[in-house]
Order: C-alpha cells, then structure tokens, then sequence
C-alpha cells in the first residue's frame, strides 16, 4: 500500500496565538517554544482532509469526524502543533490523547477517554470521561472535572477545584484554596498552605504535610490523615461514629496573633481520623 503523506504547514504567528484543536481519534500534541511561527504537522490516511485556518492570532486545526463516530473504527490521526510561548490552548478530543509541553496562558482540554497531560499554564480547565490527568504546574486557578478518570496535580500556585466520580486524586503542592468532591476516589495533598475542603462517599483524605488553613472533611467510610509540622498549633473539631480518633502531637498551646495554625473540622461514620508528625 502506498505511505500516507504528511501533512505540513508553517504559518507566521510573530507573537503567542490562540490555537484550537480537535481530533476524534489518535493524538493530539502541542508544544510551546520561543519562536515565531506556528508549524502544523498532521500523519494519517486522512491527513489532506484536516482544514487548518488563521484569523490573525487565531489558529484552528480541524481533523474530519472518525468514520463510525468518535469511538468507532475510523483513521486515527496524528496532529502535532507547536506554537509560541505564552500562547492560548482550547484542545478537544473523542478518545484522542491530548498532551501539551511547555508554556502556556491558558489551557482548555477536554477529552472522552483519551488521557490528558500537560506542562505548565496560568489558567487550566480540563474535562474528561474517563480519561486520566496529569498537570505539572499552574501558576493560576485550575478547575478539573473527571468521571472515572485520575487526577495528578503538581504545583498548584492558586484555587484548584476538583471533581471525580471514582478517580483517585492527588496533589503535590497546594499553595492556594483547594476544594475536592469524589464519589468513592481518595484525595492525596503532599503539602498544604492554605485551606482544603473534601467531600467524599467512601475515599480516604490524606494531608502528608499542612503548614496552615482550615483542612474540613466530610464524608461516609472516610480515613483521614493528616500530618502536622513540629510547632504548628492545631484546633480540632472531629466527629466519627465508629471509627477511632488519634493524635501523637506533642501539645504546643495556643498560637500568637498572626502565627501558622491548622484547624480541623472532619466528619466521618466509620473512618478513623489520624493527627501525626509530618
């Protein structure tokens, strides 16, 4: 059978753009580099039916609708993009990954079930069905939704809301608000610097390390752990019903005016609730 040829356009965009994306099938990869030219390459048996347009910044790279419907049996496509630094991303996908590297203002992604990883971005919102995702770091808001996929959050530098039916979620540094809803998925936070709140069916909360805030929690069959540095105040208000409360703190008394202190407000009916060293 003869080979498919690429397709492949370069277009000069002298500053960031405002790229749109979609692709049913296969995969979707953006990159932002310190150029200026947006450079489109798509692979495929139908790679000469994707339209690529520009209106000034505006850039849009359209793939044709799987043969068969979005997660039926049609070509799969390949589209790689890279545009300028600090440039606005707004990807969609049926069951295509969606991966985006480098530097961005803002990310928009939404995917059925493929899986969605990105970089960095000041601002990011991202949907799926099913599909995981994997954010390394916002310097903004993030606002997440998933069904059943995982959530993987690094650096979090503002408020980042989270919601998931069943997929785990787990946050490396939470430096602003964080607010957690999950049907059954647990909640990690490695670290903590200002509140966290968690509603929960049946997940575990796991807080490795809060410096300060209002950590509250409620939930069914929910464990919750969280771990205190040495010297932090820390004000309880805890309630489960079967379950066991346990603290191994040392007591440090009240804190001074303006000092870090933790509170804890946790609701469970047969979770047990841990304070530990961090």
């Amino acid at each position: 059978m003869p080979a498919h040829e690429p397709l492949r356009q370069v277009l000069e965009t002298p500053g960031p753009v405002k790229l749109h994306v979609e692709n049913g099938r296969g995969r979707i990869v953006v990159r932002a580099a310190d150029q200026a030219t947006t450079d489109i390459t798509v692979t495929g048996a139908r790679a000469d039916e994707v339209r690529v347009t520009q209106d000034h910044r505006r850039v849009a790279v359209r793939a044709p609708r799987p043969r068969g419907g979005i997660f039926g049996g049609g070509d799969e496509l390949h589209i790689e993009v890279v545009v300028p630094l600090d440039s606005d991303l707004d990807a969609r996908s049926g069951s295509a990954s969606i991966t985006a590297g480098g530097r961005f203002m803002t990310a928009r992604l939404k995917s059925g079930s493929g899986v969605v990883t990105l970089d960095q971005a000041r601002t990011v919102v991202v949907e799926t069905g099913s599909g995981d995702i994997s954010v390394a770091e916002v310097e903004g808001d993030v606002r997440v939704r998933t069904g059943s996929g995982a959530v993987d959050l690094g650096r979090l530098a503002r408020t980042a809301t989270v919601s998931t039916g069943s997929g785990d979620v787990c946050l490396g540094q939470a430096l602003g608000t964080v607010v957690v809803k999950t049907g059954s998925g647990d909640l990690e936070v490695g670290e903590s610097r200002a509140d966290v709140t968690s509603k929960t069916g049946s997940g575990d909360v796991v807080v490795r390390t809060a410096h300060r805030g209002r950590i509250q929690v409620k939930g069914a069959s929910t464990r919750v752990h969280v771990g205190i540095p040495a010297g932090t105040p820390v004000w309880t208000d805890v309630t489960t019903v079967t379950g066991r409360v346990s603290s191994t703190l040392p007591p440090v008394g009240r804190p001074e005016p303006g000092a870090d202190h933790v509170e804890l407000r946790a609701t469970t009916v047969s979770g047990d609730i841990a304070l530990v060293p961090a």
